[in-house]
């Protein structure tokens, strides 16, 4: 055998010893696991009260059972603990939960109403220190209610609130006037210059009755709506904007993914004998595509914005008789469409500048790269410049797809 073919079988043997002797001495079975699906935070008698969403397997098959997973019908159960830190809080619930929390699954993350207000940056510290823990969980204040009053509700199709949470969030791109922030997100606007971060809302509702039987558990008469959004102050709870103020903000930021635009339909606009728009009638555009562009100009000492938007849609919905094969009609709906949004817009400008006076929407790093000289005189007092600030908005409606109908259904045409 010549010295070349013992080496080859020397490394062949080496590589097959190596494959042997790896072992995952890291593992952990799924069986001493509790899989986190949402997570809680609240304050209570200067207490941090910590409740957990832990995933309960499903399975009606008994080659489950035997691997030490029971079935059950319930699709997530509850733990909680207190602590005067949030790590101690979590590390607690080993006292009286049989299972080691595992956070690689958690996505959503909630804050009580009264706990936000205390500041919440510090309190994250420990799910961006561990590994497993994930940067992209969104993160939710609780409007008027307490985290773990939210964590007990879930959809009529999800196994658990987190999932239910996960779910409508993901449904952004259909609907603009809700806000998910991830926690990494939040820390990218915390530390942006000259800016105040705001972030999503959860808020528990009462259904109205409906004539079915309602579960045991009586989940079944709430549900969760994440419409409007939170504002902070640093990292203080301060306030919150409406759903149509965060639909605002969000063509103010450059986070329009799409949406309804409902407007009142035009008035006194005669084509042959049919009136356009009487009072009471709406107009729905969906939107398709959204471009906004932010810049300052400084004139004499004075900033002053303009916010400029570019939106395509399709004509969605017209309930008053609209003969939309006339361009002209198009035209105006265009602009009433327009005009909808710049008030969207300036509402919200308006309530941030009076009522929060802070710059929530990145203003500030926008004179600081448009202006850097300028913005170095002015940073330190800029919550107090930008209440002042003058702004322009003007918006571009094109309605570029009218529907698989170009007549209204309700329009009788005379014989």
């Amino acid at each position: 055998m010549t010295k070349n073919k013992k080496n080859l079988i020397m490394a062949v043997y080496l590589i097959i010893i190596s494959l042997l002797s790896l072992s995952c001495t890291g593992s952990r079975q799924l069986q001493t696991l509790a899989l986190v699906t949402s997570i809680g935070i609240d304050l209570e008698d200067d207490k941090i009260i910590i409740t957990c969403e832990i995933m309960n397997p499903i399975s009606n098959n008994s080659s489950n059972s035997s691997s030490g997973i029971s079935p059950n019908p319930t699709g997530s159960v509850f733990a909680q603990s207190v602590g005067e830190t949030v790590f101690e809080a979590v590390r607690n619930i080993t006292l009286n939960f049989d299972r080691k929390l595992f956070l690689s699954h958690n996505n959503i993350l909630i804050f009580g109403e009264e706990f936000a207000k205390k500041g919440i940056t510090g309190f994250m510290d420990v799910f961006l220190r561990d590994s497993e823990a994930k940067e992209n969980m969104y993160i939710l204040v609780a409007k008027g209610a307490k985290a773990y009053e939210i964590i007990g509700v879930k959809g009529e199709l999800s196994q658990s609130s987190g999932d239910y949470l996960l779910d409508i969030l993901n449904d952004f791109k259909y609907n603009g006037k809700c806000l998910k922030v991830s926690m990494s997100e939040y820390y990218k606007y915390h530390y942006d210059i000259g800016n105040e971060p705001v972030i999503g809302v959860v808020t528990k509702i009462e259904k109205k009755e409906v004539d079915r039987q309602k579960s045991k558990d009586n989940t079944a008469k709430f549900m969760l709506d994440v419409a409007g959004g939170a504002i902070l102050s640093r990292d203080y709870l301060i306030g919150y904007l409406s759903s149509d103020e965060i639909f605002g903000y969000n063509f103010i930021t450059g986070r329009i993914e799409g949406g309804l635009i409902k407007f009142n339909t035009p008035q006194g606009l005669n084509k042959g004998n049919t009136i356009i728009g009487n009072e009471g009638k709406f107009t729905t555009v969906e939107i398709i595509q959204t471009k906004t562009k932010r810049d300052i100009k400084i004139d004499d000492g004075k900033i002053h914005l303009n916010i400029n938007v570019k939106l395509s849609g399709s004509l969605g919905e017209e309930n008053k008789g609209i003969d939309i094969s006339n361009l002209e009609v198009i035209r105006i709906l265009e602009k009433a469409c327009s005009e909808k949004v710049e008030d969207l817009i300036s509402i919200t400008m308006d309530k941030v500048q009076k009522e929060f006076k802070q710059d929530n929407f990145s203003i500030g790093e926008i004179v600081h790269r448009q202006y850097p000289k300028v913005w170095k005189e002015i940073s330190n007092d800029w919550n107090n410049i930008f209440p002042e600030i003058s702004y322009t908005v003007n918006v571009e409606t094109k309605i570029v797809k009218t529907g698989i109908i170009n007549t209204p259904s309700n329009l009788r045409k005379r014989r």
